[in-house]
């Protein structure tokens, strides 16, 4: 028995039947389809997992990634290619920039306006697949009925409190660990020019860190 597909791999499908439908294809046996949709799914999220890695190394305050961390990510999955090695690009004194000029051409040429023609089907002021099938599916302009739902907006929640614990949001958690890698930080840099400031030397990001002359036997896991 053939095991029920999950939400995003059906809402992955159609635009995979479109890419196939704009490269000539018009028909496709559902476990070819299946395994497109599901190549297509792994290599979007290797590039959101690489992305997100990239942004956390390149030190983005806010944890949100930039356009560059977005290339790199690019750039490692093999997407801006072709491009000479990093060493033969610092010899010649330029950068390789055939990879991006290529991506560009695609995302504006032919082959994408004709992938865009068909995801939209013939409704010009969508901007989107999902915009484009509910405003020709719907006898109204209205999302009422979408609220609340992934094709509509979300309803506005409250913040999620988490009981039994020192930091009653997740926010607020978030905030704290933040002010912890910029105090280790700071102790790492002060280790570096030779301060030998011990009180402050700690990080305080592990519990571990503060145990002093201590077991940690003294101490109950709820304090963690």
């Amino acid at each position: 028995m053939t095991p029920p597909q999950t939400l995003f791999h059906s809402l992955l499908r159609p635009s995979i039947l479109q890419i196939l439908r704009a490269a000539g294809y018009h028909s496709a046996k559902t476990a070819v389809l299946d395994s497109l949709t599901d190549l297509a799914a792994r290599y979007l999220f290797e590039i959101c997992h690489i992305t997100a890695l990239y942004a956390a190394q390149n030190g983005s305050e806010s944890g949100e990634p930039c356009v560059t961390d977005v290339r790199m990510a690019l750039q490692y999955v093999g997407a801006l290619l072709p491009e000479k090695l990093d060493e033969e690009q610092e010899f010649l004194g330029y950068e390789d920039m055939r990879g991006i000029d290529e991506f560009v051409a695609w995302a504006s040429g032919p082959v994408n306006r004709e992938i865009r023609r068909i995801a939209l089907d013939g409704v010009e002021e969508a901007t989107d697949y999902l915009t484009a099938l509910k405003k020709k599916h719907g006898k109204t302009n209205e999302d009422s009925k979408f609220t609340g739902t992934l094709l509509g907006k979300c309803n506005e929640h409250s913040d999620v409190r988490v009981e039994g614990g020192e930091y009653p949001t997740i926010q607020t958690w978030v905030e704290k660990m933040r002010k912890d890698t910029q105090r280790s930080v700071l102790v790492e840099t002060r280790a570096d020019t030779g301060d030998d400031d011990r009180e402050g030397s700690r990080s305080p990001s592990s519990g571990l860190s503060s145990l002093g002359d201590r077991s940690i036997g003294d101490y109950e896991m709820a304090d963690y």
